[in-house]
C-alpha cells in the first residue's frame, strides 16, 4: 500500500484565493455590465443577472474566510516581512 499524499493547506487556500478573485472579476464585471435600467426588455436577463450576483455574493464570502485562513496559516512568514 502506498503513502496517501496529504493536501497542503496553505497551497490549496492560496489556490482557492486566486480562483475566487477571477470569479469574483468576471461576476464584477457582469454585473455592471448588465444594465437592466437601460434596456428596453430587461425581463429575459433579470434571471441571470440574480444567479450572477448570488454567485459574486457567495465568492465574496468565502473569499473573506479564506483570506483569514491564509493569514493565520502564514503569520509567521508574515511577521518575517515585517521585521525586516
Amino acid at each position: 500500500m502506498g503513502k496517501t499524499k496529504r493536501i497542503n493547506i496553505r497551497a490549496f487556500v492560496s489556490i482557492s484565493l486566486f480562483v475566487l478573485l477571477i470569479i469574483l472579476f468576471i461576476t464584477g464585471i457582469g454585473i455592471l455590465a448588465i444594465d437592466v435600467e437601460e434596456m428596453v426588455d430587461p425581463e429575459p436577463y433579470l434571471e441571470f443577472l440574480h444567479i450572477i450576483k448570488d454567485i459574486h455574493t457567495v465568492a465574496g464570502f468565502l473569499f473573506i474566510g479564506l483570506s483569514i485562513i491564509h493569514l493565520v496559516k502564514n503569520w509567521k512568514v508574515l511577521k518575517g516581512y515585517m521585521k525586516k
